[in-house]
């Protein structure tokens, strides 16, 4: 999911505007994507109300990190920085678009001058190329996982809910995906027993093939998909 938290205009400003980022190694922990894809409103919620704490402070950047500190202590020191230099970068550079524009030019002054930053800083990327950021992507090396993503039936979390549906799960015991567990997904099983490395009749997920993937295809023989 790409994630906006609201624009708001009233005195100092303060937008966190998620975009498309390839920053890598940032100061935001997953710890800190789950508690911004999850309670993305409240951080908004912190952050903003800090930006009238600080609007007259003689040290932007010390105030809003000590501000947004206090409002989220469950945000890490690192990613309270990222949010504290970013609020003073909208500070500096977007105060008039903000306070006084429409939320259209706010976004964008945002966008020009801010986000490249803060997402570097944070470690947003998107690695997959699919559209969602790893803020609420759950892997980022897939680009079939994603909040919302439809079921490919490869047996993985496609829209990262922490459960595998049964259109995630797919029929995992046909090997041959003819539709039917049948003597021809035994025998693919049985050319590869013994196999403990990229093996593709791994059916139990154990990293081998070895009698239990037997046994558990065994236990669906017969079966249609």
């Amino acid at each position: 999911m790409t994630l906006h938290i609201k624009i708001r205009k009233a005195g100092v400003l303060l937008a966190l505007l998620w975009g498309t980022f390839t920053a890598a190694n940032g100061q935001c922990d997953p710890a800190d994507f789950a508690l911004l894809c999850n309670d993305g409103d409240a951080v908004n919620d912190a952050v903003f109300s800090c930006g009238f704490s600080c609007a007259f402070a003689s040290d932007l950047t010390a105030c809003f990190a000590s501000c947004i500190s206090d409002a989220i202590p469950e945000m890490s020191a690192g990613c309270v920085g990222c949010f504290a230099n970013q609020s003073t970068c909208v500070s500096n550079n977007c105060f008039l678009q903000c306070a006084f524009g429409s939320e259209a030019d706010c976004e964008a002054c945002v966008a020009a001058n801010c986000q490249a930053d803060f997402g570097s800083c944070a470690g947003i990327t998107d690695v997959d190329g699919d559209g969602e950021d790893s803020v609420c992507d759950c892997d980022d090396d897939n680009a079939d996982v994603y909040t919302g993503a439809p079921g490919t039936g490869d047996g993985i979390d496609n829209n990262c809910d922490g459960i595998i549906t049964d259109t995630e799960q797919g029929c995992p015991l046909d090997l041959t995906s003819d539709g039917l567990v049948a003597v021809s997904d035994v025998l693919i099983v049985l050319a590869e027993f013994g196999c403990t490395e990229s093996c593709e009749a791994d059916i139990t997920g154990d990293g081998a093939v070895t009698v239990s993937d037997v046994l558990t295809l065994l236990s669906g023989f017969g079966t249609a998909c």
